[in-house]
């Protein structure tokens, strides 16, 4: 790579900012001389740049200019929707500088992304065009059929296609998704004559779905492997319900408590009951397979129960949920408890097994018990913010966890405060405080230090700033006020913050800076080994991560950089990932291939010359859009669901065959009870493996007999694992501590230690001593054993016995060789677990494996590795003098199969044990960080990453950046589809005649989004202004249509009809959106005043509660997106 500079010195450094990272040697490079700059963003060659004596770029310009490989196409978007349809078109521009002024000028697909919405006369959704959206730039149709009562009996899978111009209206639209699937093009799945899901709707004007299908032969309604919806009430035989009631408690004082009580049953018809059944069920099944869900008329839900089939018979299954006279919910009675008997649970199976929650007279959640843990408490501000918390463990010591805030009800400082009050007592305390919130002294000084708590601080947490970078302790610059917003506009945002290591005064300083549309383009961060981390970013103008580069220094020796580059294609998806470290030759690490409908098609792993790749992985979809197969030359999987085995359609797998090519000389088969829950994993062929289970009523393991040892035994209290033996299994006891972590594990003989994360600091045993280091966010930051040499982590640099080791990559690993860095790749399964390790050969540059690890079920290794990789199973990093993974909140033990401490957020999922493991089905999912289990990876889980939805602590900083990024996509596209609702709400009220000049512009802008909604040009210039042709046009209902007559179709303008019908169901949309962003406002100020049962508000750590917090915000971002989904089935076809 060369880059010419013929400016001079003077103006290089003034007005240009050039990125430069280290290119490829190829035959076709391409080589540019530029004279004049023309507002680019980038300016990009795979073989050199030439910027003649001249070229100048403007002061306030962020300009990347880079040399290396590139795999972006691009092709000019032609549309011509079609002039006799009602239509709404919208463009997504992803260049700077478009205006109405040249609104129409020719763009690239990779400048502006179009979609086409067509309406029928009725003005309901009849067909959506992404305009030349599909990898290989073709239209991709959404067809959309109703039956004769306007339901859409039949939901059709997208095709694309290049039949008719581009963006027009498909007339045989779903003829041609037919014969798309019956031939498909390479990478997408045959569907013979079933490319669409079909429902059953009940015969009622409830339009109640009875019946739903899926796309394929198998879950046709005709094959019976459907989803199944019954409706109905209560009655006092086979629907009857336990009555359960919270009683307070009459003595003085106690007030807040509650007694469960109840003897009886609801009457007859008191409650709704609506009834599922997944694919798998078959009327042989009767009730095994089925989940019944009761609710009052309240809408709350009072029971639900599932069925299950044991022992020759209906295992019944109940969950209920009782609440107080005031409508808190006071207690959760789940399977253990046998809650469907007629005396009511001891108070030793509330205490083993029962969520119990008490309230004070503010329905705030003051006191919690979850099963297996002793009481939690709480205590609240005026303002209803929670100050301090407490658990068992601090109880014993004193001490509480304390949060404060500023006037504006954001997080300032949290630590912890010593004192051996009352919960009551502390209520009191806090209720007769007049100052309530923390204020900044001034520029350059701290937090004043007037709310509660001013002393007896014993450990301080975490401190925040917001607004400026005036605070004390900020030893990294203020922001240039060029690239970088300047001081003056971070009101709002928090600009920096100290995370202290936990139980130490050492703490870690962060700043953030941001460019002007808030996105955060820098950081600047301390780290433990008393270097820093400095990362600075780039985005695109559609807000996509193009590069990023890490400065990371260790205190000592030289920095290290890692610079990464990224490229998306036309409609946003990640293309190829790109990586230089400590300026050698940039590699490509992987370059991806998608198939016409967007699903990932085939991987290539590391290239030095962007043409010829070390490896390769193709993959293959089923109807479902489920993994079916990953093939490659060195490890390939083969996933059967209703073929192979004995078949299943719900989305659990019956088999996995996994070998070479396409050889499987390896075969796994798995049985499943009517909960899904893995019964048997037994493989045949050239791997013998087994693993046979069995469960109690509240999915903790019963039985484990492994490649046929004998059936190993597991004796409970509660949900608490009591002790082990048999099968193999090293027979051992378990103890625990208050808070439900094992203080002695019986497997491996040690004693452990927490700390106020439930994460163990400790632990001890024969011959075996391990300390870890966390900061109190939970952070692993040092490991010292005396088994192995010292580990440090630092956001994926690790090193060992004082030297980087390695850095962690998407793909793997870059391995530290005496300071230049070899690269190691990862295949991993559909569940992430990594089967093939392998790198380039220094000498030979052929592919050479290092290590290969097959796993039972639960993730046990089948061998021990003699490699060097200890990221395995999930990903995630093996203890290997313990047996057990780290998932960041906590430990995993694969030879039992389970956690050995409490879920932090068991309370989302209270019918199972909060030990178990992956819902027990650890084929279909995994627990990304030990407190959530859910869908591995995939092509829909790459879709949510995408958004940062649902993603794991980060383990690069890579990673942390495009999680943070993934939540920005998703607030503007939120802020996007909200101007286009103001724009809506605009034009909904707008009469036939009277102001019309407000639509005459033609367009509106908000973000890189611009969707026009006007009326044709002939209309406009008879009332005044006028509208660039060729955009979307839009008649606004029918007094304006019959205003203007059908002469105006017959002349061939572009009319879409919205009718009134249609105009009130957007507004009562518009309504539930302003209902949640009132909420979402609200909820964002002052989270814990919406925790009525004490999720948020009793969190075990800072890091759990705002993980909380953050899928709380997410959840109503969700749902003001489904509700702008439904306006946009009416208006703009997004």
């Amino acid at each position: 790579m060369k880059l010419y500079q013929n400016l001079t010195p003077q103006r290089a450094w003034k007005y240009i900012a050039v990125c430069l990272v280290a290119g490829f040697t190829s035959s076709n490079a391409q080589h540019l001389t530029l004279n004049t700059y023309s507002n680019q963003t980038e300016i990009k060659a795979t073989g050199s740049i030439t910027l003649t004596d001249g070229f100048y770029i403007p002061a306030g310009k962020n300009v990347r200019i880079f040399t290396g490989a590139s795999f972006q196409q691009c092709v000019d978007l032609v549309s011509t929707p079609s002039a006799d349809q009602n239509y709404i078109s919208t463009k997504v521009f992803k260049k700077e500088g478009v205006n109405e002024g040249n609104i129409n000028a020719t763009l690239s697909t990779c400048e502006v992304n179009q979609t086409v919405q067509y309406f029928d006369g009725l003005g309901r959704p009849l067909q959506t065009v992404t305009v030349q959206g599909s990898p290989g730039f073709k239209d991709v149709v959404q067809p959309v059929d109703y039956d004769a009562f306007g339901r859409e009996q039949f939901k059709y899978l997208p095709y694309s296609t290049v039949t008719g111009a581009n963006g027009s209206f498909k007339p045989s639209a779903i003829t041609s998704q037919a014969g798309f699937y019956n031939s498909p093009p390479a990478g997408v799945a045959t569907i013979t004559n079933t490319a669409f899901s079909e429902s059953r709707f009940e015969p009622s004007p409830l339009n109640r779905v009875l019946e739903r299908g899926s796309p394929g032969a198998s879950w046709q309604l005709s094959a019976g492997h459907t989803q199944k919806m019954e409706y109905g009430s209560n009655n006092s035989t086979d629907y009857a319900v336990r009555l359960y009631q919270a009683v307070p408690s009459a003595t003085p004082g106690e007030e807040h408590k509650r007694i469960l009580s109840g003897t009886g049953y609801y009457t007859a018809n008191e409650l709704y009951l609506s009834i599922s059944k997944d694919e798998n069920w078959e009327s042989i099944d009767g009730k095994a397979g089925t989940t019944e869900e009761y609710k009052d008329k309240e809408d709350r839900i009072v029971l639900k129960r599932v069925f299950n089939y044991k022992n020759n018979a209906i295992e019944t299954l109940s969950t209920y949920y009782v609440y107080d006279d005031l409508g808190n919910l006071s207690f959760v009675l789940p399977p253990g408890a046998n809650p469907d008997a007629l005396a009511l649970p001891s108070q030793t199976l509330q205490d083993q097994f029962c969520y119990q929650y008490r309230y004070d007279g503010r329905k705030r959640l003051i006191e919690k018990k979850l099963p297996g843990k002793d009481w939690e408490y709480m205590v609240y501000n005026k303002l209803d913010q929670l100050v301090l918390s407490q658990d068992s463990l601090q109880r014993v010591a004193n001490q509480w966890l304390f949060t404060k805030y500023d006037a504006l009800g954001r997080v300032v400082i949290t630590g912890v405060y010593g004192d051996g009050a009352s919960r009551s007592s502390l209520a009191g305390t806090l209720n007769s405080q007049s100052v309530l919130w923390e204020n900044r002294l001034g520029s350059g000084t701290d937090y004043d230090n007037c709310s509660f708590p001013q002393n007896n601080i014993a450990w301080y947490h975490t401190i925040n700033y917001y607004d400026d970078y005036n605070f004390p302790g900020n030893s990294f610059p203020q922001p240039d006020g060029v690239t970088q917003m300047s001081a003056s506009r971070v009101k709002g945002l928090q600009t920096g913050s100290f995370v202290y290591q936990v139980n130490s005064s050492t703490r870690y300083l962060s700043v953030n800076y941001y460019d002007k549309d808030g996105r955060v383009l820098k950081t600047a961060a301390e780290n433990h080994l008393g270097g820093t981390d400095l990362t600075d970013n780039t985005w695109n103008f559609a807000g996509e991560l193009t590069a990023s580069t890490r400065t990371h220094s260790g205190g000592s020796g030289p920095a290290t950089t890692i610079a990464i580059r990224h490229e998306y294609d036309h409609m946003g998806r990640k293309k190829a990932t790109m990586e230089s470290i400590n300026g050698q030759p940039e590699v490509v690490l992987s370059k991806l291939d998608y198939n016409e409908l967007g699903q990932l098609s085939k991987k290539w792993l590391h290239s030095t010359d962007g043409n010829t790749f070390l490896q390769h992985t193709d993959y293959a979809y089923n109807e479902r859009g489920w993994l079916k197969r990953s093939i490659s030359g060195e490890f390939s999987i083969r996933l059967g669901y209703d073929t192979l085995g004995t078949p299943q359609y719900n989305g659990n797998i019956t088999s996995q065959e996994w070998g070479t090519g396409y050889t499987y000389p390896s075969i796994y088969n798995y049985g499943y009870d009517k909960l899904n829950r893995l019964l048997s994993g037994v493989s045949t062929g050239a791997i013998s493996m087994s693993e046979v289970l069995s469960y109690d009523v509240m999915g903790n393991i019963s039985t484990l007999n492994r490649d046929g040892a004998g059936a190993g035994s597991y004796i409970y209290e509660g949900n608490r694992l009591k002790s082990i033996s048999g099968g193999g299994l090293a027979a051992g006891s378990y103890a625990y501590d208050g808070n439900g972590n094992a203080v002695t594990d019986g497997r491996t003989g040690v004693n452990l230690t927490y700390n106020h994360l439930n994460l163990p600091i400790t632990v001890n045993g024969s011959g075996l001593s391990i300390t870890y280091t966390y900061d109190a966010m939970g952070r692993k930051l040092k490991k010292v054993s005396n088994m192995e040499a010292p580990s440090d982590y630092v956001d994926g640099v690790q090193y060992t016995g004082g030297a980087i080791e390695f850095i962690m990559t998407e793909e793997g690993k870059a391995r530290n060789n005496g300071g230049t860095y070899s690269y190691e790749y990862n295949l991993t399964d559909h569940l992430g677990n990594v089967r093939y390790t392998f790198y380039q050969h220094p000498s030979s540059g052929l592919l050479e494996r290092l290590q290969s690890d097959d796993y039972y079920a639960f993730g046990k290794q089948r061998v021990a590795s003699a490699g060097v990789n200890k990221y395995l199973y999930n990903g995630k990093e093996l203890q290997s003098e313990l047996g057990q993974l780290d998932y960041g909140a906590r430990f995993y033990d694969p030879v039992i199969g389970r956690f050995n401490t409490v879920d932090p957020l068991s309370e989302i999922s209270r019918r199972n044990s909060h030990y178990s493991y992956a819902l027990n089905n650890p084929i279909r999912f995994i627990d990304v960080d030990g407190m959530y289990a859910g869908d591995p990876p995939g092509w829909l889980k790459s879709a949510m990453d995408f958004f940062g939805i649902g993603t794991s602590q980060p383990k690069t900083k890579e990673e942390a950046i495009e999680k943070a990024e993934g939540q920005e996509r998703l607030g503007r596209v939120a802020a996007n589809n909200k101007a286009i609702e103001e724009r809506l709400d605009k034009l909904e009220y707008i009469p036939a005649v009277g102001a019309i000049s407000q639509i005459s512009k033609g367009s509106v802008k908000q973000d890189n989004t611009i969707v026009a909604a006007g009326v044709g040009a002939g209309l406009l210039d008879a009332f005044g202004g006028k509208i660039a042709s060729k955009v979307t046009e839009k008649v606004l209902g029918p007094a304006l249509r019959k205003l203007v007559g059908e002469g105006l179709e017959a002349a061939g303008k572009e009319i879409s009809t919205l009718t009134k019908s249609e105009l009130k169901a957007i507004s009562s949309f518009e309504k539930q959106i302003s209902s949640h962003e009132d909420k979402l406002q609200k909820y964002i100020a002052d989270p814990f005043k919406f925790d009525n049962q004490g999720i948020l508000k009793n969190a075990p750590s800072d890091a759990v509660r705002q993980k909380i917090i953050n899928s709380r915000i997410n959840h109503l971002k969700h749902e003001i997106s489904t509700f702008q989904n439904n306006i946009n089935k009416i208006i703009d076809g997004n």
